[in-house]
């Protein structure tokens, strides 16, 4: 019986230079910014269009943006598949409104007090009115997706909101104990 031996080389010098450190958040979407500043453009364009009684809460909960992670995706996508147009803007936009109207109504859900270091908008405001700003940012979201040609996007927009509404349902629901959490209860 042959037994073969292994026998393991030192790194060459060639392999560690193949090695190179991660690459830092900002040098990814950095190619991006132009579409990122759009974006944003776009996104506070869209809550100054809410009615004046709406426009400064919605103002207020967008103030607490975070990294744009999911805008960034749109656009490295966008990017990676052709040239970004106009529409993985106002795509970006639908997306952030809606992470926005989830955030609003999950701050109300969890009674959370702080949100990115400031006061939630249910603690300055209340619980009802940020649920009804969170709606209208829903409702903004969806007249938004009809604006394409297709209503695929209002599909996705309303299929997506419906999942995390579910869930945040079976969430409430599991820690009230009416339903277990395999959903058998």
């Amino acid at each position: 019986m042959l037994a073969a031996q292994t026998r393991v080389a030192p790194p060459s010098e060639s392999v560690a230079q193949l090695v190179k450190p991660p690459i830092d958040w900002k040098q990814i979407i950095e190619p991006l910014e132009p579409f990122l500043v759009a974006v944003s453009k776009r996104m506070s364009e869209q809550i100054s269009a809410f009615d004046p009684a709406v426009a400064n809460y919605a103002e207020y909960a967008l103030g607490a943006q975070g990294k744009q992670l999911r805008p960034s995706l749109v656009g490295l996508a966008a990017n990676a598949t052709g040239a970004i147009e106009d529409s993985h803007v106002t795509v970006a936009v639908i997306i952030e409104m809606v992470h926005l109207a989830t955030l609003v109504h999950d701050d109300v859900m969890d009674e959370a007090g702080m949100r990115r270091g400031r006061p939630t908008l249910a603690a300055n405001w209340g619980n009802e009115v940020s649920v009804l700003v969170g709606d209208c940012l829903f409702a903004r979201a969806l007249e938004l997706a009809a604006s394409f040609p297709t209503p695929e996007i209002c599909r996705a927009v309303s299929s997506a909101t419906n999942t995390v509404c579910a869930g945040e349902t079976q969430q409430t629901l599991q820690r009230a104990g009416w339903i277990s959490p395999d959903r058998s209860t």
